[in-house]
């Protein structure tokens, strides 16, 4: 494995965190995803970030999933796949709640964890030619509880079940139609694509894309809002009428100027 398999680069508001272990077709290890966690962590604490693109190194794939080669060790039994789930579904949990806009920016092969990861992601761009699913039933393995809540979310409970109980790997077209990506692009087209998407969000207010990405959540997790108080002061949908945020962007729209966000 290299000695960094998970990168971090920078480009102004744009961060982007890459799976660096194209030999293995950026196959995921147990270590991978506690450091995906901790280098998650440190973006999210970071003020200046306010996009993160994921990709895959090398072209071939964005992730061929978890590493199988951990399972002898680490996933063997149970009781070791209980606690690789807990490291691995924290992962998982970590991108889906960043506050800032996430895109998965998608070339080749991706499947299992891989594509798992891709969901947790706001959206999803991929290049024509890459390929998707999540056969882990080819090897006895089952997606769990929280994986699923992102493939049904996205796809929808049909599309999902599809998914999961073919154990096919489709291509690009037929993952568009059922939901799986934002668009296609060719592979051409991939990096500029993503990366103009990824600036003119850095352009946006910061809290409005927390509190629309917190509404989104609360609509996935109770569709009926139940319970929940959308009124409440200080709620996600009222709050950003007393920040900062707000005062620059009216003032900017009235005087015809370019707002630049502070994220408070």
């Amino acid at each position: 494995m290299p000695e960094q398999a998970i990168l971090v680069e920078h480009d102004g508001p744009v961060a982007t965190v890459i799976l660096n272990r194209p030999d293995k077709m950026n196959a995921i290890s147990l270590e991978m995803w506690a450091d995906l966690t901790e280098r998650v962590d440190e973006l999210e604490k970071d003020t200046n970030v306010r996009v993160i693109v994921f990709r895959g190194q090398g072209g071939r794939a964005f992730s061929a999933g978890a590493d199988i080669g951990d399972f002898e060790a680490s996933r063997h039994d149970s009781a070791s796949a209980m606690a690789y789930a807990e490291v691995f579904e924290g992962a998982l949990e970590k991108v889906a709640g960043l506050t800032v806009p996430t895109i998965s920016m998608i070339e080749g092969v991706c499947v299992g964890g891989g594509l798992e990861l891709a969901s947790c992601t706001d959206v999803r761009i991929a290049a024509e030619g890459s390929r998707f699913g999540v056969p882990v039933a080819r090897i006895g393995v089952v997606a769990g509880f929280r994986e699923m809540r992102r493939l049904v979310a996205i796809a929808g409970p049909a599309n999902a079940a599809y998914v999961v109980l073919s154990g096919e790997v489709i291509g690009h077209a037929a993952a568009l139609e059922m939901g799986l990506l934002t668009r296609v692009v060719s592979a051409s087209e991939l990096s500029d694509d993503v990366y103009g998407l990824a600036k003119r969000m850095a352009t946006l207010s910061p809290v409005s894309h927390a509190a629309h990405k917190e509404i989104l959540e609360t609509l996935l997790s109770n569709p009926s809002l139940a319970d929940v108080d959308t009124k409440a002061p200080g709620g996600a949908q009222f709050r950003s009428f007393d920040s900062e945020d707000f005062k620059i962007g009216t003032d900017a729209f009235v005087n015809k100027t370019r707002p630049e966000f502070t994220g408070r």
